[in-house]
């Protein structure tokens, strides 16, 4: 019941000087009897809390509150104070002031992803570290994830001084939107207020005690940082800025330099930053869309136009293998030709002009070993072939179409021509089955032209009998 006890003795200690700092409150002053028994109660909760709680008088002597005399100390100048333990990736804080001094340390913030405040009634919920309820029972929070979107400080850099933009944006735009007026909400919309701000320069840098910004654009303007309150209206509009430049896209510096412009444009003379924001966002953040939009239809007419090309080149990429397939297969059946022709002709003399008959022979031999020869030579002119266009496509595809990613790539021209590629894979397969089994033929029938084939029959039917 930490939280509870700690809420309790808080109440009971109105009038009572009370400071936070992450990790540790104190309560300093004169405590009535009620306040020290609350605190008392503190003190029994922190055993299973892993918190620490000490009690000490105006000389520094400690006092035990589990122990003591409550009314020995009552009216007593009295320290106490209360070490509270975290739990992992959150931040426990008692007091809206212990989530001042939180929120002052944006850095300190950067691995947890809750911060913990006693008596919250609602959420804040946001792209980063969320403020939620300190309730009784609760275990670690859940690890902080990366952040999604670039840090504002790439873009707003520190030229001088302490002064910087924050490391990241998420923790400045709510997840959602609200309008709230409770303590720790508006204390919250200062700081993002804050830290939007900053992210929405080009550069910050200290001179003479003051924080200074830059606008770069037509003219640059170097201003004062200055300080404004962030009412719910200018609020919303910095969160739609924030949004629209780190969040919604992926051309995070164009966004970035396209609303630092316009803010440039618009200022006209030396008012603040923070004051005079307020008047010229709206403006800018208009004038910034219709020049981001005006530059995606661009690229957009430019994407279109090298797809169009992409598109011609793959038809002619598959022409040039559909054209080797056709040659691969005219080429057979013209040698196919060149074989029954030849056995045709033999076929058609007197066969008792057995004198012609070792001529044939040869001719047969010869016109399957061109066949073979021909089948080579047009297979390894068309792999060859096909591999000097594949090695063209590979340099086309790396310096025309880097911006394509391989699934993208793979789904316009990579699976037509894997697909042109296997159907000519196919025909050259079937080709050199056909070529090889013409080639035999011939040599067979060479054979048998011969008396081969007749001698060696001869041959085994008189060793079979002898």
């Amino acid at each position: 019941m930490m939280p509870l006890s700690v809420s309790a003795a808080l109440d009971a200690s109105r009038g009572l000087a009370v400071d936070e700092a992450p990790g540790s409150l104190i309560v300093t002053g004169a405590a009535d009897e009620a306040a020290l028994e609350a605190w008392r109660t503190v003190a029994r909760d922190c055993d299973a809390l892993g918190c620490r709680l000490t009690c000490r008088d105006d000389i520094g002597d400690a006092h035990d509150l589990m122990t003591a005399e409550l009314a020995e100390l009552t009216g007593e100048p009295l320290r106490i104070t209360l070490e509270i333990a975290h739990p992992a990736n959150a931040l426990r804080v008692a007091t809206v002031d212990g989530l001042r001094r939180a929120l002052a340390d944006p850095d300190g913030l950067l691995h947890v992803s809750e911060i913990r405040l006693l008596g919250l009634d609602e959420p804040i919920r946001t792209l980063g570290v969320d403020v939620v309820p300190w309730r009784d029972g609760d275990g670690d929070a859940a690890p902080r994830a990366a952040s999604a979107f670039p840090s504002p400080r790439r873009f707003a850099r520190t030229i001088a001084g302490e002064n910087r933009a924050p490391a990241e944006i998420g923790s400045s735009v709510l997840d959602g939107s609200a309008d709230r007026q409770d303590g720790a909400f508006l204390l919250w919309r200062e700081f993002a207020a804050d830290a939007v701000r900053r992210s929405l320069v080009n550069e910050i840098y200290d001179v003479d005690g003051a924080t200074r910004v830059v606008l770069a654009g037509s003219p640059t303007r170097r201003l004062d940082l200055g300080a404004a309150e962030a009412t719910a209206g200018t609020f919303a509009e910095l969160q739609q800025a924030a949004r629209w430049v780190f969040v919604e896209g992926q051309d995070v510096e164009l966004r970035h330099t396209l609303l630092t412009g316009e803010l440039a444009r618009e200022w006209r003379d030396e008012q603040p930053f923070a004051v005079g924001l307020a008047d010229r966002l709206h403006v800018a953040l208009e004038s910034a869309g219709l020049a981001y939009r005006a530059h995606v239809q661009q690229g957009s007419r430019e994407t279109i136009k090298s797809l169009s090309d992409l598109r011609k080149t793959l038809a002619e990429e598959i022409g040039k293998v559909t054209q080797q397939t056709r040659d691969l297969s005219s080429g057979l059946w013209r040698d196919v030709a060149v074989a029954i022709v030849t056995i045709a002709f033999r076929l058609s003399m007197d066969a008792t002009k057995s004198t012609a008959t070792p001529v044939y022979a040869v001719v047969l031999v010869l016109v399957a070993a061109y066949i073979v020869v021909s089948q080579v030579i047009t297979v390894k002119s068309s792999r060859a072939f096909l591999k000097v266009a594949a090695d063209a496509r590979t340099q086309w595809r790396q310096k025309g179409y880097a911006y394509l990613s391989d699934v993208e790539f793979n789904a316009l021209a990579g699976t037509p021509l894997a697909e042109a590629r296997a159907i000519y894979d196919r025909v050259e397969t079937a080709a050199n089955w056909v070529a090889g089994s013409v080639a035999a033929g011939l040599v067979i029938f060479a054979a048998w032209e011969a008396g081969m084939i007749s001698a060696g029959w001869r041959a085994l039917s008189s060793i079979a009998c002898g």
